[in-house]
């Protein structure tokens, strides 16, 4: 039974993350998403961070059309699956259950509900 509650994507897109390790010092590494929705993200890496470590992750979007400025999911969440290399066919990679998501431009700068209605992706039929 899928417990999820919002919607899941299946996404291949690149993502970038950080976490610190328990000296404080801060990783990173870069992955692709699997599947994305508001609730989490699972990230196909080579490295993943630790069970229960509190990571943030930017998810790259395809270019809006009607945009310069290429635009990029932040979340910001803990790791709670780890799965490990199975082969070269199944690669392993994390769960994230996401705390924030937000829609953000290149800059970092916040795209709130009247910048989003401008944003049309471009290759697709809007879904």
């Amino acid at each position: 039974m899928d417990r999820r509650r919002a919607p899941r994507f299946r996404l291949r897109l690149v993502v970038a993350l950080s976490w610190k390790d328990e000296a404080g010092v801060v990783s990173g590494t870069q992955g692709y998403s699997r599947d994305v929705n508001t609730g989490g993200i699972y990230v196909e890496s080579e490295v993943s961070p630790p069970l229960g470590t509190y990571v943030e992750m930017n998810v790259f979007l395809p270019k809006p059309a009607s945009s310069i400025r290429p635009v990029e999911l932040h979340a910001e969440g803990r790791v709670v699956r780890i799965d490990p290399t199975i082969s070269s066919t199944q690669p392993g990679g994390f769960a994230a259950m996401n705390h924030t998501v937000v829609l953000r431009d290149s800059r970092g700068r916040v795209i709130d509900d009247k910048d989003s209605s401008d944003i049309e992706f471009g290759g697709g039929n809007g879904k």
